[in-house]
């Protein structure tokens, strides 16, 4: 399992910083592909810590995972509405 779960945050530590350092653009632009992998690797973040039963790492970015993923679906609603003001 110590194999695994670093092979995982090889992949995706360094995928997901990328993302997150040009989270706004990304958002902003929809930029599907950039999102796609920033997910994939998140996800793969909290699997390697799964795996170490490290459960305060696992929370944390679980709940980094769940809120770019609301923040992505939600900001074209929530750009819309502040221009309308």
């Amino acid at each position: 399992m110590g194999a695994l779960s670093v092979g995982l945050f090889v992949f995706g530590y360094p995928a997901a910083i990328a993302v997150i350092a040009r989270w706004v653009p990304v958002v902003r632009e929809r930029r599907v592909r950039w999102f796609v992998v920033h997910q994939f690797a998140v996800t793969a973040i909290v699997v390697g810590w799964v795996l170490r039963s490290r459960w305060p790492a696992v929370t944390i970015n679980a709940t980094w995972l769940v809120t770019a993923a609301a923040w992505y679906a939600l900001k074209p609603r929530l750009a819309r509405r502040s221009s309308r003001s």
